[in-house]
């Protein structure tokens, strides 16, 4: 009996150890941020021609006397994204990163919107915060019409190339929220009830709610948070049923990454979405912008204590 209670009490020590770890693995991105960011660093499409890239420098604001650019080839692609190299691919986006003040929220600039045609700033801003960006200024530009989705591969690549390596869980996670967003918004254009902000907003409610239920939420527990959140902001009747699916599906991932072990995660939703209420003027008048949208969770379970529960428990049944 002995023998057991050490082995748990080894157990818990171990794998507390890991829960820290990787809370502190997405907060290092911030601090290469804060460290390295000083100038701001410039990160190019590889399909751009020679003409372009000046073009596009200009409008980046890039200024001879700033660190070396760097070029995102279709390998580079490839290796960041986990996905095969395809030389005919087109990589027009490109990015300048820089940091910004701990008091500062996230800030995102598309100099060209009449270029980038699928991804909105707050689009960007939600999937930075779901990188591990706290604060930072990030400037989007392309000469040609794109869509804008390769951008989000532009910032991975400065931040690996900058010593601040990228969980492969949180690009996908990433990944899978902008595509989900842009998606949403292009099929939703015009349609009488949908506003791309109140679901940007939506989402920064959905986030914290899956944060606060840390690793214990059923399907059903995010649904309803989901549904919960869209009725909220009265979305429920311009969005589709497979669009919520999109939705759920991500939040369900969410719940079961370590994304939601960061500690500074939900405050910088807190602060992203208050950027957006505040820049939308009358937009959320009459909306219920403090809803308790965990609810759907179990009360009284914290984060740090749902998944330590989930740790003794684990044990306990390893062990008999």
């Amino acid at each position: 009996m002995k023998w057991k209670k050490t082995v748990l009490a080894t157990s818990l020590v171990l794998a507390s150890s890991l829960v820290v770890a990787r809370a502190q693995a997405a907060s290092d991105i911030q601090s290469v941020i804060d460290e390295t960011y000083v100038q701001p660093d410039y990160v190019l499409g590889y399909s751009l021609t020679e003409e372009q890239k000046t073009a596009t420098l200009g409008l980046l604001g890039y200024s001879s006397q700033d660190r070396d650019l760097k070029t995102m080839t279709t390998s580079a692609y490839a290796q960041i994204m986990n996905v095969a190299d395809d030389p005919s691919l087109q990589l027009y986006s490109s990015v300048k990163i820089q940091k910004l003040g701990a008091s500062e929220p996230l800030k995102v600039k598309i100099v060209t919107p009449q270029n980038i045609t699928k991804v909105t700033e707050n689009m960007y801003r939600n999937a930075a915060v779901t990188l591990g960006i706290e604060h930072a200024q990030i400037t989007v530009a392309a000469p040609i019409a794109v869509t804008g989705e390769s951008a989000l591969a532009g910032i991975y690549y400065s931040l690996e190339q900058n010593g601040a390596p990228v969980a492969d869980e949180n690009k996908a996670l990433a990944q899978e929220e902008l595509k989900a967003l842009s998606d949403i918004t292009a099929e939703n254009q015009n349609k009488e009830g949908f506003n791309a902000d109140k679901l940007n907003v939506a989402l920064t409610d959905i986030k914290k709610a899956v944060a606060d239920g840390g690793g214990q939420l059923t399907e059903g527990d995010v649904r309803t948070i989901v549904e919960q959140t869209l009725a909220n902001y009265g979305l429920t009747s311009s969005i589709t049923t497979n669009q919520i699916n999109l939705i759920v599906n991500f939040a369900l991932n969410l719940s079961k990454s370590g994304v939601i072990t960061d500690a500074d995660f939900q405050a910088s939703l807190t602060a992203l979405k208050d950027s957006i209420v505040q820049q939308a003027g009358s937009l959320f008048d009459g909306v219920n912008l403090n809803m308790d949208t965990s609810q759907a969770v179990e009360k009284g379970k914290g984060l740090l204590a749902t998944i330590w529960q989930q740790i003794v428990t684990f044990f306990r049944n390893l062990i008999g």
